[in-house]
């Protein structure tokens, strides 16, 4: 008698198994088949089967009971049970249930708005909204208010609103639209979440109306803070925008810098070109825009930075600057990077309470620091910036400076910078970490700033719900610094100005 089953190897309790019967020498006849549990119990009890050597039987049977089984046949009726084999049934594995470590939510919280809209005005006041809004207002300046067809003049014909015969209006309409822009965009789109920033409920409170009637308080400039900050102007400054401009309009103006002609010598721009009327009014409105000695001592009131340059003054001549600034912004930075190691290793449950007094140190720091200038020479600063940062970005710029054609940039205007700085042997660091310690270094100060983070509700929770928020922000800047100075604020708070740094590091370059 031969005899198969198709049991899986172990066969488990639950499974339903297929048995074939068939004879091997013996001749036709009528069996009897069993298949006994653990028990004793049939499980299959099949009597007077039918086999010829041509046909055999096939049956289901389920097995039920973990042990062995016994399989038996014998001629049908009469005779001895013969064993054909047996087999184990074993109770079937449990499913299988997989475990991991997840890190929690954690818990919301109601700064959260105000985050979302400071990420909203930072990317609003990025170049290349500027590019379009200058853009615009050139079509509606050509076509007329509001899209009226008026008289249609080519944009480029001489004397027309966007190129005219003499420089400085160009240069002026540049401006017009730039302070516009950035005093638009800087108040943000939705007013109603600017006032939950801590700053603009104290303006709230502390504000006389400069005339009684609620109509005229209409023209007053700003309805309340603009959220832009000057940290931003100081990393574009430390990258040498200003400097290469200035480079580029004394040569303009066919003054020489240092006894040697310099690289710049051969550098004629045509007067029928857009980039002459820019540089003209530049040169022109140089004695309005604001100093390089006026910027330095509002970055030391504000922040206690300081620049490093012939231009500079000394710093023990202003009369106050922000000492504490490094030493809180660079804890911060520090305690975010320390939370989120322990909070990606889910072993560890991070305590976001140390993050909380880094937070409310440095909004006490800045708060010290919001005063006088503060709300008007960043804004004014910020105007100017963009103003060198179309200059520069025009394409007669990029024709004459040349630079390399496949390195990345986020902006137009960051190669040429890049190629001053190789012409004239500045710092060897990419412009792009500049931009990125100014453009996320803003938006980490104004979250701290704006935030209300010395308030009594103020948890831990609030703290780690900034850390997430900002993890992105906060390692840029990181990256960014240590790319730029050589210092890594992840390992350790160190309190160096950052410009001393940068000048070191130019320094052992030059060895």
């Amino acid at each position: 008698m031969r005899y198969n089953h198709d049991a899986r190897h172990p066969a488990v309790v639950g499974q339903t198994i297929r048995i074939e019967f068939a004879l091997d020498n013996e001749g036709a006849g009528n069996f009897d088949f069993q298949v006994l549990d653990p028990n004793g119990d049939a499980v299959l009890d099949e009597q007077n089967a039918r086999l010829t050597p041509a046909r055999g039987i096939k049956r289901n049977v389920d097995l039920e009971t973990p042990g062995d089984h016994t399989v038996q046949f014998r001629t049908a009726g009469r005779g001895n049970w013969t064993e054909l084999e047996t087999f184990e049934v074993h109770l079937a594995d449990p499913d299988i249930t997989n475990v991991a470590l997840v890190p929690s939510a954690g818990a919301d919280s109601a700064q959260r708005r105000l985050w979302e809209f400071i990420d909203d005005v930072t990317d609003d006041l990025r170049f290349r909204n500027f590019a379009e809004a200058f853009e615009d207002a050139r079509y509606d300046q050509v076509q007329g208010p509001r899209g009226a067809l008026g008289p249609v003049r080519p944009r480029n014909a001489l004397g027309g609103p966007d190129n005219p015969a003499y420089g400085t209006p160009t240069y002026r309409h540049l401006h017009r639209i730039a302070t516009e822009f950035v005093t638009d965009r800087s108040l943000g789109a939705n007013r109603a979440e600017a006032r939950l920033s801590y700053v603009s409920r104290q303006a709230a409170q502390e504000r006389t109306a400069p005339y009684p009637d609620p109509v005229e308080n209409t023209e007053y400039p700003l309805d309340g803070v603009p959220f832009v900050e000057l940290i931003y102007v100081y990393w574009i400054e430390e990258a040498m925008l200003f400097q290469s401009l200035n480079h580029i309009i004394a040569r303009f103006q066919n003054r020489r810098v240092g006894r040697e002609p310099g690289p710049l010598a051969r550098f004629a721009v045509s007067p029928l070109l857009p980039l002459r009327g820019l540089l003209w009014g530049l040169s022109e409105a140089e004695r309005e825009r604001l100093s390089v000695r006026r910027r330095d001592n509002e970055y030391g009131y504000e922040y206690g930075l300081h620049l490093v340059g012939r231009a500079v003054p000394p710093p023990d001549l202003a009369v106050e600057r922000r000492t504490q600034f490094l030493p809180a912004f660079h804890g911060l930075l520090n305690s975010a990077q320390q939370y989120y190691r322990e909070r990606d290793d889910l072993t560890v449950q991070a305590d976001a309470f140390p993050l909380l007094n880094s937070l409310r140190e440095l909004h006490l720091v800045l708060a010290r620091g919001a005063n006088n200038q503060f709300a008007d020479l960043p804004l004014t600063a910020r105007i100017e910036t963009i103003d060198v940062q179309w200059t520069l970005a025009q394409p007669e710029m990029r024709q004459f400076l040349g630079g390399p054609t496949m390195v990345p940039y986020e902006e137009p205007w960051m190669d040429r910078v890049d190629t001053m700085k190789q012409l004239f042997g500045w710092s060897d660091a990419s412009v792009t970490h500049f931009y990125d310690l100014a453009f996320h270094g803003e938006r980490l100060v104004l979250s701290v700033r704006h935030g209300d983070w010395n308030a009594a509700g103020m948890r831990g929770a609030d703290a780690e719900n900034w850390a997430m928020h900002f993890r992105n922000s906060v390692q840029r800047y990181i990256h960014a610094y240590r790319a730029v100075t050589g210092v890594d604020l992840a390992q350790r708070v160190d309190t160096t100005m950052p410009s001393t740094l940068i000048s070191r590091r130019l320094a052992r370059q030059l060895v």
